[in-house]
Formats: structure tokens, C-alpha cells, sequence
């Protein structure tokens, strides 16, 4: 190396004065979670978007800041639990509600709060008035009344065949035949909690239900109304009514535009 390479080298103690110059990098601070009051009126602002529901979904899931007042976050989500507030009623985007949010924040606190859940909200959920899926009540109806509408679709069959109507006959079968099918079906689409399914299913068990009852009701005037307690009208009915679709799931309200920024 030459004399002037040498020359124009700084020394080491430059070099490390300079690092020493150097900024320090410092550790990001993760930035604290917005109260759960300012997510509740960024729900009730006219300009609340999808967001900002999931928002406050993911804040009620939160547990309580250390220095919040459990009591006031008890009578906020008391508040979403009222059946007269809008907001719990609002869905984000994995299909939760915010009341139902509400409840799983407010059990969390354990007791006393929990206490004060309405008792209401303790059972499960229900859609329409009935449990969700299938009961055993409701399996034991339906096969009973298979069976039943089986025995009398083969009574009718023998009877047609009596009257020499082998063609009338083989339309019984698949009658029977599409009965079990579709009733089958339907109990497939409660236990799936398939709409679609249910709604299929239903449409055959309620023509099942009108046909045998056009068969009771006239017949009843040449029979006594003996044909009324023979006929299965009233099982296929019953059938068709416990086996009804479900109602559809409410939707959420229809996301706003966003907020102009300023």
C-alpha cells in the first residue's frame, strides 16, 4: 500500500466516533386499543361501514384494560343486550351479532356481572320460534308417519289392483318411493342446516299433506268421517309442518359509505 493511501485513511478513532453518531433504533410501541366506547359510536356514526362492526366485535372479545372500570363495562354491554338497541342486532363479517358478542364479554367478566345476563339470552339460540336442526320428537314423527303413508299408499295400490289398474298401481309405488326420498331429504337438510335442502324436502311433504287430504275430506261424506281418522292427512300435515325450513338468517344492514377524509 502507498504512503498516501495510508495518509488518507482516517484513523480508527474517527471511524467509531461516527458510529457513536449514528441513531439509536428504537422499539416500536404497539399502539394501545381503542376503548370500547369510541368503537360503539363508530357503529352509531352515519357513516359506519362493515369494518367498523368487526371492530367492535374483536374489542368486545378483548379482555378489560387494566385500569377500566368493570362496572361500567358491564352496563355498556348491557346495553347492546337490550333487545331495543340497534346496534346488537348488527352482524359483521363471520356472520356474529354484536349482542351475541356482547354476551360471550359479559359472561367473561364472571361474577357478579354474569349474573345480570337476561335470562332470555341464557337459552339457546332459536330461529323462528323452534330449536335449530332436528329433534327426536320431530325423527320419530316423520318415520312414524312414513310408515303410516306407506301402509295406506299399499292399501290404495291393492285396491287399484283389485279394479285390474296395474299402471295406477306402479304409480303408488313411486309415489311411496319419492316420499321417503324427499322426506329423507329434508331431515338431511336440518341436520346440515341446509336451506336449500329443507325448502325442496318441504315443497313434497306439504303436496303429500294437500293430496291426502282431498282424499279424507270427500270421502268423509260416504264413510261417516271414518276416512278422517284412516286417511293420513293429518300425520302428513304434521309432518310437513315440524319438518318446515327454517327461516332465513337475518341479513346485516347494508354497509354505508365510507366517511369522507378530511
Amino acid at each position: 500500500m502507498s504512503q498516501e493511501a495510508l495518509r488518507s485513511a482516517p484513523p480508527p478513532s474517527t471511524v467509531e466516533e461516527e458510529f457513536d453518531l449514528l441513531p439509536t433504533p428504537v422499539a416500536a410501541v404497539p399502539a394501545p386499543f381503542p376503548p370500547l366506547t369510541f368503537l360503539l359510536e363508530e357503529v352509531r356514526s352515519p357513516g359506519m361501514v362493515r369494518a367498523d362492526i368487526d371492530a367492535l366485535i374483536v374489542g368486545l372479545g378483548r379482555p378489560p384494560a387494566p385500569d377500566e372500570p368493570l362496572r361500567e363495562r358491564a352496563d355498556l354491554l348491557l346495553g347492546l343486550l337490550d333487545r331495543n338497541n340497534p346496534v346488537g342486532d348488527h352482524a359483521g363479517s363471520g356472520g356474529m351479532k354484536v349482542r351475541h358478542a356482547a354476551k360471550e364479554a359479559l359472561i367473561a367478566l364472571g361474577y357478579p356481572y354474569a349474573m345480570e345476563l337476561p335470562p332470555d339470552l341464557l337459552e339457546p339460540q332459536r330461529t323462528g320460534g323452534r330449536e335449530p336442526g332436528l329433534s327426536s320428537g320431530d325423527i320419530t314423527l316423520a318415520v312414524v308417519s312414513l310408515l303410516y303413508q306407506s301402509g295406506g299408499l299399499v292399501g290404495v295400490g291393492a285396491l287399484l289392483d283389485y279394479f285390474r289398474m296395474p299402471a295406477a298401481t306402479e304409480v303408488t309405488v313411486g309415489i311411496g318411493v319419492v316420499l321417503w326420498l324427499f322426506t329423507l331429504l329434508s331431515m338431511v337438510g336440518h341436520h346440515s342446516r341446509s336451506r336449500d335442502l329443507q325448502v325442496i324436502g318441504s315443497a313434497v311433504l306439504w303436496s303429500a299433506a294437500v293430496v291426502w287430504s282431498l282424499i279424507a275430506l270427500p270421502s268423509a261424506l260416504f264413510t261417516n268421517g271414518i276416512s278422517l281418522l284412516l286417511v293420513p292427512w293429518h300425520l302428513a300435515l304434521w309432518t310437513a309442518y315440524s319438518l318446515r325450513p327454517e327461516p332465513e338468517p337475518e341479513e346485516s344492514p347494508a354497509p354505508r359509505s365510507p366517511r369522507p377524509t378530511p
